[in-house]
C-alpha cells in the first residue's frame, strides 16, 4: 500500500513577522541614552529621537527632564535624526556597543529663530546604513516599510525595489524584499531576495530559513536541508520545517531520515497531529508494527476528523 504525501503549507521558523519590514534593529545587547536641551540648557520635554539602523528603529520621546534611553538594540552605526518644536534638528551618527556601554549623550538643540537668523546652511545629506542617498530613495524606503507594516504588499515591492537602485548591498532593504514577496505568494523573488541577503550576511538565520523553507516546498531536498542545516534548532520554533523535510524523505522512500525529523517536528510542537501521523506511515514503512499503531492512534486522537483521519483508520484496520 502506497501513501505519498504533498507537503504541508507552513511559516516561517524564526519569529519573522517579528524581524519583518526593518525591525531586527531590537535584537542585540547595546543601549543608548541621553539628555536633550536648548541653548540655555534648559532640559526640552517631548523632543524626538529619531533612531535609524539601516533604515529601521524606534523614535523615541523625552521626558520632562529631557532624558530619553533604549535598551536591546543591535551594535553598529546608528543615525539620530534629534527635533523638537521651537529648535532646530540635528542629525548625529553614534556607534553602538553591545559590550562597551557608551556614556550619556548631551545633545543641545539651538532655538529656531537663532537658525533662521544664522547664514544658511547645506542641507545635511541623507544617509542609509551610512551609505548617503537622495531624498527620494529615503522616501521610497519610508513608504515601502509602511506599505509593508499596511500588508499592501505590491506597494511595499514597488518602493523597495525603488530604494534598491541606490542601496543594492543593503541586508536590511534585501531582507524585506525578500519578506513582502514572501508574504504576498510569490515564492520565486522571495527566494531571489532571500539569498541575496545571505549573500551579504551570510549569518542571517532569517533569510536561511526562509530559503530553506521555499527550497521545500518546491520539492528541493537538498537545498532545503543545506539551508536549513544553518540555524540552530534552538532558534527554530516552528514543525514546519521539519515536517516538509520528513515528507519529502518518505517520499523519497528514505523512511529512516523521515523518521527523524517527524520526532523533531513534534519536539517543536507535542500536539501536531499531522507529525504523529507521517511518523506513523515512516514507522510503518520500516516495518515497526507497535510504534507505527501508536503514532497513528495518537493522530486520531489530538485530531479525530482531520484530513488524514480516514487515511490513519484505513491503515491500522490494514495493521489487524
Amino acid at each position: 500500500m502506497k501513501w505519498n504525501r504533498t507537503l504541508a503549507a507552513s511559516a516561517l521558523s524564526i519569529s519573522l513577522a517579528a524581524a519583518a519590514f526593518g525591525q531586527g534593529w531590537h535584537q542585540g545587547k547595546g543601549r543608548l541614552e541621553g539628555t536633550v536641551a536648548g541653548p540655555k540648557g534648559e532640559p526640552i520635554a517631548g523632543a524626538t529621537v529619531a533612531m535609524r539602523l539601516e533604515g529601521a528603529g524606534p523614535d523615541l520621546k523625552t521626558d520632562k527632564k529631557g532624558h530619553w534611553a533604549i535598551l536591546g538594540i543591535n551594535g553598529g552605526s546608528w543615525e539620530l535624526d534629534v527635533s523638537a518644536p521651537g529648535y532646530q534638528s540635528r542629525k548625529i551618527s553614534v556607534t553602538v556597543s553591545e559590550i562597551t556601554r557608551i556614556p550619556p549623550m548631551a545633545i543641545q538643540l539651538e532655538a529656531e529663530e537663532k537658525a533662521q537668523a544664522a547664514a544658511p546652511q547645506q542641507e545635511a545629506p541623507i544617509t542609509v546604513g551610512g551609505k548617503a542617498v537622495s531624498k527620494e530613495a529615503a522616501q521610497a524606503l519610508d513608504k515601502g516599510n509602511e506599505a509593508a507594516k499596511a500588508k499592501n504588499y505590491a506597494e511595499a515591492q514597488a518602493n523597495y525595489l525603488k530604494a534598491l537602485a541606490e542601496l543594492p548591498d543593503n541586508v536590511s532593504l534585501l531582507s524585506n524584499l525578500a519578506l513582502v514577496y514572501y508574504f504576498d505568494n510569490k515564492p520565486d523573488e522571495a527566494l531571489k531576495y532571500a539569498r541575496q541577503t545571505v549573500e551579504k550576511d551570510p549569518a542571517n538565520q532569517a533569510a536561511w530559513l526562509m530559503i530553506s523553507e521555499l527550497e521545500l516546498q518546491k520539492g528541493n531536498l537538498d537545498a532545503g536541508q543545506q539551508a536549513l542545516s544553518k540555524v540552530p534548532d534552538e532558534r527554530i520554533t516552528s514543525p514546519a520545517p521539519y515536517l516538509n523535510l520528513g515528507i519529502l524523505f518518505y517520499n523519497k522512500k528514505k523512511p529512516t531520515e523521515a523518521e527523524e525529523n517527524f520526532t523533531k517536528a513534534i519536539a517543536k510542537k507535542p500536539d501536531l497531529a499531522e507529525a504523529y501521523y507521517y511518523r506513523g506511515l515512516a514507522r510503518y514503512q520500516l516495518k515497526r508494527l507497535p510504534e507505527a499503531k501508536a503514532d497513528l492512534q495518537k493522530s486520531l486522537e489530538l485530531d479525530p476528523s482531520g484530513k488524514d483521519a480516514d487515511t490513519a483508520r484505513e491503515i491500522l484496520k490494514a495493521m489487524k
